[in-house]
């Protein structure tokens, strides 16, 4: 919620609580800038969920970019999604802009518009990286050389290494 994003898109699925949002998120909302998005097919695979946060981002125009991220991984910092805007701001030109160690990219990851026709074939659980290794799609991978701010809670012994970092 601290980044330089213009606008906030949340998927989730539909009907799911929204308790484990931060604060900061309702005061986005109340302030126009924070959209939640129920998915009802976001149990059939990440492609759902991807293309429902994209057409929510393209409502009401379509941005030059979006950038997605992973609500299960609470280490990303606004900093890191504040480098990637800004690449692409100084490189218009590039299809993504994606975080990443050791030169794998990673979430999060920006999109511009030259990938939104790509997303909208996406099917079952693939997801944006998928993309990315396409031939005719130019990007960037900003390495990240704190690994742990990508890890992800799925399961209760990841939650455990992240609350390591987190306090």
């Amino acid at each position: 919620m601290r980044s330089r994003l213009d606008r906030i898109c949340v998927v989730t699925r539909t009907g799911s609580g929204a308790d484990w949002l931060p604060p900061d998120y309702y005061a986005a909302e109340r302030q126009g800038r924070a959209v939640r998005v129920p998915c009802a097919d976001a149990g059939m695979g990440m492609s759902h969920s991807l293309r429902a946060g994209l057409m929510a981002a393209c409502a009401d125009s379509v941005p030059d970019a979006v950038v997605v991220l992973l609500a299960d991984q609470p280490l990303v910092t606004a900093a890191m999604i504040d480098r990637l805007l800004a690449s692409f701001r100084e490189q218009p030109k590039l299809d993504y802009c994606a975080a990443g160690h050791e030169g794998m990219p990673k979430p999060p990851v920006l999109l511009s518009r030259t990938m939104f026709a790509s997303v909208e074939k996406l099917a079952g659980d693939q997801g944006a990286r998928v993309l990315l290794s396409e031939p005719h799609v130019f990007g960037m991978i900003q390495d990240e050389p704190e690994e742990h701010r990508f890890y992800d809670a799925d399961t209760p012994e990841d939650l455990e290494r992240i609350r390591f970092f987190y306090s």
